[in-house]
């Protein structure tokens, strides 16, 4: 499986959490720009998280041919997916 969107998406967020820390350190941040960012990195991570869910899932579909395995394994994910 290409792994390669989801380290695109790590590296822009990555990037966005980067330009907050350099406006929090700077001392003279405009307010709501930063809240912005802030809320614009955090639905970032958000979509990472959806995105990864789905590739997991495609590969744990894939690779498992014992359909309680499949279930269960889907079971674990949709929990761990609404604990974020």
């Amino acid at each position: 499986m290409n792994r390669d969107p989801l380290i695109h998406r790590l590296s822009r967020i990555q990037g966005q959490i980067e330009g907050l820390k350099k406006i929090v350190a700077s001392g003279d941040s405009d307010c709501l720009k930063t809240i912005e960012l802030a809320k614009a990195s955090a639905n970032a991570i958000k979509k990472f998280a959806q995105a990864y869910v789905e590739t997991h899932l495609e590969e744990c579909v894939a690779q498992k041919r014992n359909l309680g395995e499949v279930e269960s394994e889907l079971k674990k994910v949709v929990q761990s997916s609404f604990a974020l």
